[in-house]
């Protein structure tokens, strides 16, 4: 497709999804929004993801939450929640793998929100040792590799 041309049409691709998205309700709007931060997320990680299910503690400086990790990784998790952060908000987070009672204590920062949840990068790296113990306990066949 040279310069966004397809099937004759004489709209930039540029155009044509300027078009499309001009005739969304904001609703799909928003949807549409998340997906795209989503997938530019998923190119900048530098660290695989383990899906799973883990209960975590966490707090600012206003309030404690509990809610569920639902992916993890040496650099950060995804926390499930309907709460409302801003990006930049630094947070302290407890959670305890279920089959080992392995306890990881460690702070972070909110690098994205989304109507799912918010992003978490660590702001220290997980040890090689932790590592290694949520590897054995959420995905012993995979890892972070």
């Amino acid at each position: 497709m040279e310069n966004g041309l397809k099937n004759g049409n004489s709209l930039s691709l540029t155009e044509r999804l300027k078009s499309l998205i001009d005739n969304l309700t904001e609703e799909k709007k928003s949807l549409l929004l998340d997906l795209l931060l989503e997938w530019q997320q998923k190119e900048q990680r530098n660290d695989r993801r383990i899906p799973c299910l883990v209960a975590v503690d966490y707090y600012d400086q206003r309030k404690i939450y509990r809610d569920f990790i639902q992916d993890l990784s040496r650099g950060g998790v995804f926390i499930e929640t309907k709460e409302s952060f801003e990006q930049g908000q630094k947070i302290s987070l407890t959670f305890t793998l279920p089959s080992s009672q392995t306890h990881f204590k460690t702070t972070g920062e909110i690098v994205r929100t989304s109507a799912k949840g918010i992003g978490i990068r660590f702001s220290n790296k997980l040890s090689k040792y932790q590592e290694e113990i949520i590897r054995k306990d959420i995905d012993p066949k995979g890892g972070f590799s």
